[in-house]
C-alpha cells in the first residue's frame, strides 16, 4: 500500500513538474522526484540476510526434492537457485567492500552445473555428490567473506510443511 502511495506522489510530483512556469519550481520538484524514487527503492530492496535465509532455505528444499527423486522440482529448485543468485548479484553486488556477487558465481556455478546434470539424469548419487559440492561451495564463500560462523548442511527437516516432496 505504501508503494502505491508513493508511486501515486511521484507520478503527481511529475504532472506538477510539467505544468510549472519557473524552472527552479521544475528543478525542486525534479530533485524531490529523484528523492523519493531512491527512498522507494531503499524500502523495498531486501537486504543481502534477507536473501540468503530464502537462499537457504531454497537450498534445504532442494535437497528433499532430490532425495525424494521429485526430479521435475528439484529442477524448478534448482532454476529457483539461479533466480536468486542473480538477485543477489544485481541488487548487492559489493558488501563490506567484498565482491559478494563474483564470489558467489563463482563459487556455486560449478556445483549447480553438477546438480543441473544429475536432475537431468536423474540420478541420485550424482544428485548427493552435486548437493555436497554446493553445500561445500556455500561454506567456503562464508569463510572468504569473513562469515565463516555461517555453516551448511544436508538438512535433517524440510524447510516447509506444507510442500509435497514425493513425486
Amino acid at each position: 500500500m505504501l508503494r502505491s502511495a508513493l508511486v501515486t506522489l511521484l507520478g503527481c510530483c511529475a504532472l506538477l513538474a510539467s505544468a510549472c512556469d519557473g524552472a527552479d519550481q521544475t528543478e525542486a520538484l525534479e530533485a524531490r522526484i529523484a528523492e523519493l524514487q531512491t527512498e522507494l527503492e531503499d524500502r523495498f530492496t531486501p537486504g543481502l540476510h534477507t536473501l540468503m535465509v530464502d537462499l537457504s532455505t531454497r537450498h534445504a528444499a532442494l535437497w528433499f526434492a532430490g532425495e525424494a527423486r521429485n526430479w521435475p522440482l528439484a529442477d524448478y529448485m534448482v532454476h529457483e537457485l539461479e533466480e536468486l543468485i542473480e538477485e543477489i548479484e544485481e541488487l548487492h553486488p559489493m558488501y563490506r567492500e567484498v565482491r559478494v556477487a563474483e564470489l558467489l558465481r563463482e563459487m556455486t556455478t560449478p556445483a549447480i552445473e553438477l546438480l543441473e546434470a544429475a536432475v537431468e539424469e536423474e540420478s541420485r548419487d550424482d544428485f548427493r555428490f552435486a548437493y555436497d559440492q554446493l553445500t561445500t561451495a556455500c561454506n567456503a564463500c562464508h569463510i572468504a567473506t569473513d562469515r565463516a560462523a555461517i555453516v551448511m548442511q544436508r538438512p535433517t527437516v524440510p524447510p516447509l510443511t506444507n510442500l509435497r516432496f514425493d513425486p
